[in-house]
């Protein structure tokens, strides 16, 4: 059992919403001064209808298919995943940008991959974010295995 099968304890809960918070008070983009690059993203509730806001990390961009990676880190158990799993399009803000949005979850080994490639470009974020959840790895084999464990999504803007 590692440290995402776990439910966050309520003090985590408010420290994942206070990104949120901030973003929407329009002082978003700060999150580049500690190497991070967030994604908001405002889902349809699944129970209630209602809007819900969440912030998660971008791994990866890619340009050319418009293409943002992020990552699920409580993996299908996340409320915002099930919102999706009900309500594929939702909102989505990286920056300045905002654009209706849906997802794709990466095969096994392209999200092990992928966690590897974000570790390689943000050691030291990544190391301190997985410690907060409790995770600690030794090298990129174990953080390579524990990605087989994670769901990574690829987000890509609707077509209009």
């Amino acid at each position: 059992m590692n440290a995402f099968d776990k439910q966050p304890s309520r003090l985590l809960k408010f420290f994942f919403k206070v990104p949120v918070w901030l973003h929407k008070m329009g002082l978003g983009g700060w999150e580049r001064l500690v190497g991070a690059q967030w994604m908001l993203i405002t889902t349809q509730g699944r129970k209630t209808g209602k809007p819900r806001d969440t912030m998660v990390d971008v791994m990866d961009y890619d340009k050319i298919s418009d293409t943002y990676y992020i990552e699920a880190a409580y993996g299908a158990r996340a409320d915002w995943y099930k919102n999706i799993q009900s309500n594929p399009v939702f909102e989505a803000q990286v920056g300045r940008r905002k654009f209706k949005a849906h997802a794709g979850a990466l095969t096994t080994e392209g999200a092990s991959e992928m966690l590897v490639q974000f570790y390689r470009s943000k050691p030291a974020y990544t190391r301190s974010v997985m410690a907060l959840a409790g995770i600690k790895f030794k090298d990129e084999d174990e953080l390579r295995s524990m990605g087989r464990n994670l769901t990574l999504l690829a987000v890509t803007p609707e077509k209009e």
